[in-house]
C-alpha cells in the first residue's frame, strides 16, 4: 500500500513526527504457519531509536499477523489487548476464521513485562505498571507512549497488507488496549472504518481510577500527561463509527469518562452500560452466554464488524432520546425513543442515588413498557429519595446486541 498522511500538524506534538503512515520496518520474519484454515506469521519490527547510558538503541516490538488461507481480499482488525496483557495470537486465530486480516503485537507499558520476551525496548527496566504516569525527564519516558506508538504501527502494519481492503480496517481492545482503541483511533483516523473499545476511554481526569495517579503529579505535569498521554484529548479526531461497551460500576474507567470520550467525537457514537458489573458484562451480547468460537471479548462484537465492514446484517439499535418526568405521585417517570432494525427482546431503566463512587454504587433495574411507537417509559420511586438520582435506559434485541442511553440525572 501507499504511504499515507494521516494527521494534521495541530493532532500530536507528541507523536506527530511518527504518523507517516508507513508499515514499521520488519527486522525478523519468524516464519509463518497454516493451521485450521489460517495462515499465521509471527514478525518482530523496529518501533524507534532510544538513547540508554550513551548508546542508541532500537525498540523493537513482536506482532502477528493472521489471515484466511484462501486467497481473497479481506477487511483488517487492529486487536489490542488489556492490561497485563501480550499478543493475543488465538483471539487473532479466531477472527482469521471470520473472514479477516488480523494484527496482534505487543504494547510494552500495557503489557506485562514478563510476558512480552520478544518485545525489547526502555520499558524492560519497570515492573509492571511502573513509569506510565510521568513527563520527566521527557514525555517520551512515559512507558505509554511506547505502547501508543507500537499501536499506531501495528495499524500501519495492517494496512500495508497487500490482500488488504484498505477501506474496511477495525480496531478493537479491551481495558487498556480501549484506551489505545481510542488513541489510534484519534491519531489516524483516515485509516480507521470503525472501532469497539471494551470498558477503556480517555479523559481519564473525568473520572477513573487513574486520578489517583494524575493527583500526585504536579500541575505542570498533569496538564503534559493529559496533552500528550490522554486519549481523550485526540478523540476529536475520531470522525468514523465508535462503540464503548462499558461497565457502570467499572473500577477503572468510570462512566463520565466514557460519556466525556464519546461526546468529544464527530462521528457516529453508541455504547453501552452493563449495571452492577466492573470489567465485565453481563448483557444479552456481552459475556453473558458468549459462545467459545466467538471472537472477541463480547459477542456484539463481531456483528458490529461484520456490519461495519463487511456489510453484513444490520446496524446496532440506539436511544436516540431520554427524558424524564416529575409525576404528581412524586415518582419520576423515565421515556426513551429507540430506533433498530431488529425486533427487541428486552427494555430496562436503572437507577442508582448520586454520592457514592461509581464502583460502589447500587443500580436498582425496573423493566420498561413499550409505548409501541419506538418509545419505552418506567417509573422510578424517587419521591422518598433525598439524593439526586442518576438513571439510564438500556435495550437489548435478539440478536442478541445490548445498548444503553447517555445518564441523565433526576434531581
Amino acid at each position: 500500500m501507499p504511504a499515507q498522511t494521516v494527521v494534521q500538524n495541530n493532532t500530536s506534538d507528541l507523536f506527530g513526527p511518527y504518523l507517516t503512515g508507513e508499515s514499521p520496518m520488519i527486522i525478523k520474519d519468524l516464519g509463518e504457519e497454516i493451521e485450521n484454515g489460517v495462515k499465521l506469521r509471527r514478525v518482530i519490527f523496529h518501533s524507534y531509536n532510544y538513547h540508554e547510558a550513551g548508546d542508541e538503541k532500537n525498540a523493537e516490538i513482536f506482532a502477528a499477523i493472521a489471515r484466511p488461507e484462501q486467497e481473497g481480499k479481506y477487511p483488517g482488525l487492529l486487536v489490542l489487548h488489556g492490561g497485563a496483557g501480550y499478543a493475543e495470537i488465538e483471539k487473532a486465530k479466531k477472527w482469521a476464521t471470520q473472514g479477516y486480516i488480523v494484527v496482534v503485537l505487543d504494547e510494552p507499558g500495557v503489557a506485562h513485562p514478563d510476558k512480552i520476551p520478544m518485545s525489547h525496548g526502555p520499558w524492560e527496566k519497570y515492573k509492571y505498571g511502573e513509569n506510565r504516569f510521568v513527563v520527566k525527564p521527557e514525555v517520551k519516558s512515559s512507558t505509554l507512549f511506547s505502547a501508543v506508538l507500537a499501536s499506531v504501527q501495528g495499524l500501519y502494519l495492517l494496512y500495508s497488507q497487500p490482500d488488504i481492503m484498505a477501506d474496511k480496517i477495525g480496531i478493537t481492545g479491551i481495558s487498556w488496549g480501549g484506551y489505545l482503541t481510542t488513541f489510534v483511533s484519534g491519531l489516524a483516523n483516515s485509516m480507521v472504518t470503525a472501532s469497539f473499545s471494551v470498558f477503556g476511554s480517555g479523559y481519564y481526569d473525568y473520572g477513573s481510577t487513574f486520578q489517583k495517579n494524575l493527583d500526585d503529579m504536579n500541575a505542570k505535569d498533569r496538564r503534559d500527561w493529559l496533552k500528550h498521554l490522554d486519549a481523550g484529548r485526540v478523540s476529536k479526531n475520531i470522525g468514523t463509527p465508535f462503540f464503548i461497551a462499558g461497565a457502570a460500576n467499572d473500577n477503572w474507567f468510570y462512566p463520565p469518562a466514557v460519556s466525556q470520550t464519546l461526546m468529544s467525537m464527530k462521528g457516529e457514537t453508541n455504547h453501552l452500560y452493563a449495571p452492577n458489573n466492573s470489567h465485565k458484562i453481563e448483557l444479552p451480547g456481552g459475556t453473558k452466554g458468549k459462545a467459545a468460537e466467538e471472537p472477541g471479548w463480547l459477542s456484539m462484537e463481531r456483528l458490529y464488524f461484520e456490519y461495519h465492514l463487511k456489510g453484513k446484517g444490520n446496524p446496532l439499535p440506539k436511544i436516540v432520546k431520554i427524558e424524564t418526568v416529575k409525576m404528581k405521585n412524586g415518582n419520576s417517570k423515565i421515556r426513551f425513543k429507540v430506533t433498530g432494525p431488529v425486533p427487541f427482546e428486552s427494555a430496562n431503566v436503572c437507577y442508582s442515588p448520586e454520592g457514592k463512587d461509581w464502583p460502589k454504587r447500587v443500580w436498582e433495574i425496573v423493566t420498561a413498557t413499550d409505548l409501541k411507537n419506538g418509545w419505552y417509559e418506567a417509573e422510578i420511586p424517587t419521591k422518598d429519595l433525598k439524593r439526586n438520582i442518576s438513571c439510564f435506559a438500556s435495550i437489548s434485541d435478539t440478536r442478541p446486541v445490548t445498548v444503553s442511553s447517555k445518564i441523565v440525572t433526576i434531581k
